[in-house]
């Protein structure tokens, strides 16, 4: 039990300190303050749980369920923030999110307004009784519904945006948000673990106090998680060349290819005569061998309209932009391959001619389009090719 409460107070710690942190960059945004407000409701409210199992609730009684309203505010806040990251704004009328957490703040009143020793009497029987009580688990078994649905409603929003940059990006490794992801997905995990925890401290003899703080070691592990990420995209910013990174601003959304007509937009002639641009490009000007080419930069080139081009890629080649562009990436390298000339380059160094920017994504496309790693590739091509 101690040291649970020993991670539990660190991880605390931890939180607050990040908090500081993040409240002191010297260049503040709505991501970073929704993030600030993140990690500092959830190390505020793993300090609830310390307070009821170590027993300062009988000497500062005033503080009973303070804490307690603010896991309310963890699935609005990590939606709001998961929103921020990829439509660089806030959600629609945002604070009406915050509702359940006033109301039950407002219906918790009159136990803020009860005399220290009320206060005492209520903790002790809520906290630590021999099993949670019923109605514990029945409130902790909605707030634990009301939490997924964020959750959820934030991995939708996630996977949304990646099939977006796939229509946008031909290399998404700086925008993408797998560290988001797999947060989102740890987040789902503690809430079935908070489900379990629940219903099994009611079926069995353990306090609410020792729930609360096992569902606070998970919440402390996704702590070090959101710090983790923090620091691991910072410094990924800082070590990259100075050449600016790829940003999902003005990402071509579903109805944007459309602009609001029927399901195509091209004509038979545009279809064909496009069709032809986009072929030149591709197999005589090689225009995929740049490293971050977009959609939009490639329907520069050739002279028509976003939407116009992804609808063509579609319609010819059926598949995102992403892979349009990686796959005759990594057409292009099998052909260098063979060639004599580049018998003595790197795997990676033909990749990154033919327009990969990182080992990470050109071992990721070459898996997903042949089955097999780059290197397998190689021994199996005829030795005569100088490999």
């Amino acid at each position: 039990m101690q040291i649970l409460v020993f991670i539990n107070f660190a991880a605390a710690l931890q939180g607050v300190f990040l908090t500081y942190l993040i409240a002191h960059k010297r260049t503040k945004d709505t991501k970073s303050v929704v993030l600030g407000l993140l990690t500092f409701i959830l190390s505020i409210s793993i300090l609830g749980g310390i307070y009821g199992i170590t027993g300062y609730h009988r000497k500062w009684p005033h503080l009973v369920n303070v804490a307690d309203p603010l896991f309310l505010l963890y699935g609005p806040l990590l939606f709001t923030y998961i929103f921020v990251l990829t439509k660089n704004k806030l959600p629609k009328n945002v604070f009406l999110h915050a509702i359940p957490f006033v109301a039950y703040i407002i219906a918790f009143i009159p136990l803020y307004l009860k005399s220290p020793e009320e206060k005492i009497q209520f903790a002790e029987y809520i906290f630590l009784s021999e099993q949670v009580p019923v109605q514990g688990l029945l409130m902790q078994v909605a707030r634990v519904v009301y939490l997924g649905v964020y959750a959820v409603l934030s991995v939708r929003i996630v996977k949304a945006y990646q099939r977006q940059i796939k229509d946008n990006f031909s290399e998404i490794e700086n925008i993408s948000l797998h560290s988001a992801k797999r947060i989102l997905y740890f987040f789902l995990v503690v809430l079935v673990i908070a489900f379990v925890t629940f219903v099994s401290g009611n079926l069995f003899s353990y306090n609410f106090n020792l729930s609360n703080n096992i569902i606070g070691f998970f919440v402390a592990i996704l702590i070090y998680s959101l710090a983790y990420s923090t620091w691991n995209k910072k410094n990924t910013v800082d070590s990259s060349s100075q050449k600016k990174p790829q940003t999902a601003k003005n990402i071509l959304t579903d109805s944007e290819k459309t602009k609001g007509r029927s399901s195509y937009v091209l004509n038979d002639e545009q279809f064909k005569e496009y069709s032809n641009r986009i072929k030149e490009a591709m197999e005589e000007d090689k225009v995929f061998t740049e490293n971050e080419l977009s959609l939009s930069e490639l329907s520069k080139k050739i002279g028509i309209q976003p939407y116009q081009l992804s609808e063509l890629i579609s319609r010819v080649y059926g598949e995102s932009f992403f892979d349009f562009i990686n796959r005759h990436r990594i057409e292009e390298f099998k052909a260098k391959l063979e060639e004599p000339e580049y018998s003595s380059y790197s795997l990676l160094g033909i990749a990154m001619d033919c327009g990969f920017n990182s080992k990470s994504s050109f071992n990721t496309a070459f898996k997903k389009f042949t089955g097999i790693t780059p290197s397998e590739y190689r021994k199996q091509m005829p030795v005569t090719t100088g490999a």
